[in-house]
């Protein structure tokens, strides 16, 4: 009875420890490129595409279904004068922005195919050495936007340019402004290759469905300039960055009431990466 007890144990301990042998777990890099879309890219263009990376470690809960963490960053920017086509308001608005991109994010994703990882040279094994995949998840980003008036570079954010910072303002945001961190919905898609018993490549497209409406820093109407108040040595940036159109020549346009962005229509920006990860694989367990 004791030594059958005590097999039991052993087994029950065994099992325990070997549960997750098909589980692996992935250390990853990836490096890309990243670009805006919003109020100074209605367009979707691709003319302002920056530079971006990030470090990440993905759990495979088995062949198919795999969750993932990780830290991204990214520059992006866009500008009116360089908006590609006929659009003549926007390059008499003449606004423009840059902004870095700190983000936090957790995705599931969802291979198409039984993948092949970790015994890439098992010749009994029929899955495959590469697989699309999906995912989707949550994430948490920083940006803050700033601009350059006349050789100066200014965070936008306490400006105030749509008298967001005016302590009798009626906008939504009161007098506090906007928040510069934000939550958004990440997913898209890519192929996994299996170079190797540790080592896989990937190639993705990413998107970030956010929250905000305020990364460019253009969201509503132009407000008057007595709602704007932001002096550096005696000068009023605000009155200066708000409305940018008399900088190309013509008569201002930004008028109070006058639209100056579309609030109905979130802000987005998307991520093109090329990564690897690196795999540790854990003892197989004895056969009983």
């Amino acid at each position: 009875m004791i030594n059958w007890l005590k097999r039991v144990l052993v087994l029950s301990l065994t099992a325990g420890l070997c549960s997750g042998v098909q589980a692996q777990n992935e250390y990853g890099i990836w490096a890309g490129a990243a670009n805006y879309f919003g109020d100074l890219n209605p367009g979707y263009s691709f003319k302002q595409t920056r530079g971006g990376g990030g470090l990440f470690f993905r759990h495979n809960f088995s062949n198919r279904i795999a969750a993932r963490v990780g830290v991204n960053y990214a520059n992006i920017s866009a500008s009116d004068a360089k908006l590609a086509g006929d659009r003549p308001y926007q390059k008499a608005r003449n606004l423009d922005f840059s902004s870095n991109i700190f983000e936090m994010a957790a995705t599931c994703e969802l291979n198409f195919f039984d993948w092949k990882y970790g015994d890439v040279d098992n010749p009994r094994d029929n899955r495959k050495k590469w697989t699309p995949y999906i995912f989707a998840g949550a994430s948490l980003f920083n940006f803050n936007s700033y601009t350059f008036y006349e050789g100066a570079r200014y965070k936008l954010e306490p400006v105030g340019t749509e008298g967001q910072k005016n302590p009798n303002t009626t906008d939504s945001k009161g007098p506090q402004g906007y928040g510069t961190f934000a939550f958004a919905i990440p997913f898209g898609g890519g192929l996994k290759f299996a170079l190797s018993k540790q080592w896989v490549m990937q190639i993705e497209v990413s998107s970030r469905r956010t929250f905000t409406d305020y990364i460019d820093d253009v969201s509503g109407n132009y407000p008057d300039v007595s709602q704007l108040g932001y002096f550096v040595n005696g000068v009023d940036i605000a009155e200066a960055l708000f409305d940018r159109s008399g900088e190309t020549g013509i008569i201002p346009i930004g008028y109070p009431g006058k639209q100056r962005g579309t609030s109905q229509d979130k802000d987005r920006f998307n991520f093109y990466s090329i990564g690897f990860t690196y795999t540790f694989i854990k003892k197989k367990c004895p056969t009983f």
